[in-house]
């Protein structure tokens, strides 16, 4: 597979190869009057997605904005070391966001805590500082012309991060939705939430994805990974598991306190999402495995968190 895919006459979406793995993570190259990235990456794949510009057949220098989805480090580390290669860069993020690209440190703390040294530097790269001068805070509404009939309107999507944005282009019904939605294996057809501590909020996502569903929307692209197959689909599926898994990890939090069987609980209502394939088939392993992996690490605690703190079940 090449490192890009034309999706439209003005979109590229560039595979960053996250983790040495293909379709799990990605960028967008928008064409306007100006180029835009739709989300950097760690700076361990910017080599990817600067090559992935390049075979496009543009020169990364020409690149002038940088949208951030939000600013986890596996979506805006690689933002301070484009800043310093690209000259022309301004970097677009929501105004909550905004003091962390100045001051990475506890974005670098958080990983160090869960990955370790030696993993934080093979997955994500050093993250380093954006410049105060370049990075422009967006607020909800917001309208970012980027010429020759592509323009975007910012879309406050609160829940996965408390900072998080979608970006809706009125004219070609587009959405970029990053995160907000989860993550998406269009290959599969399988959907999964993205609901990492300490910052989801459960209710905050589902009115986000209920604000999404009022667009005009032809074309949803996910950050993880691609466009989806079927818009409206996305959307509802997205809000259906958020809340399944959300009525999961309550209700046995009702039942016990004891994290493993909570997850584990999880974990049981995680599998539906794979219902449609066959239990025998490698897909079907590889997301059983990934479904075992991320329940206890990001989407349970996440979930477990926002009940602790008094979050309710939708």
């Amino acid at each position: 597979m090449e490192s890009f895919e034309k999706k439209d006459d003005y979109i590229h979406t560039i595979d960053q190869h996250f983790m040495g793995k293909a379709k799990t993570s990605s960028c967008y190259l928008i064409k306007g009057d100006k180029i835009a990235l739709y989300d950097a990456g760690p700076t361990a794949v910017l080599e990817k997605v600067l090559n992935g510009i390049k075979e496009i057949g543009y020169n990364p220098e020409d690149i002038s904005a940088l949208f951030c989805s939000h600013v986890h480090m596996d979506h805006s580390a690689g933002a301070g070391t484009l800043c310093r290669e690209l000259p022309n860069l301004r970097v677009y993020v929501h105004e909550n966001g905004a003091e962390h690209l100045k001051n990475p440190e506890r974005l670098t703390k958080s990983m160090l805590r869960v990955f370790g040294q030696e993993l934080t530097d093979q997955f994500y790269g050093e993250m380093v500082p954006v410049p105060e001068d370049r990075i422009h805070p967006l607020k909800d509404g917001e309208i970012v012309d980027l010429g020759h009939g592509v323009s975007y309107r910012v879309i406050f999507t609160p829940g996965h991060a408390g900072h998080h944005l979608a970006l809706y282009d009125e004219n070609n019904k587009t959405i970029f939705a990053g995160e907000g939605l989860g993550i998406y294996f269009g290959e599969d057809d399988v959907y999964f939430p993205s609901t990492p501590p300490p910052e989801f909020d459960l209710g905050l996502a589902v009115q986000s994805i209920i604000k999404l569903e009022q667009l005009d929307c032809d074309k949803i692209y996910f950050s993880h990974f691609g466009p989806a197959k079927d818009p409206k689909q996305a959307l509802q599926k997205s809000k259906e598991l958020l809340i399944s898994w959300g009525r999961a990890v309550g209700n046995a939090m009702q039942d016990s306190d004891d994290k493993e069987y909570i997850f584990g609980e999880l974990l049981k209502e995680s599998m539906h999402c794979l219902d449609h394939l066959d239990e025998t088939s490698d897909a079907y392993a590889k997301y059983k495995e990934m479904n075992q992996f991320r329940c206890p690490t990001a989407c349970g605690p996440g979930y477990y968190r926002y009940f602790k703190k008094g979050g309710k079940m939708i």
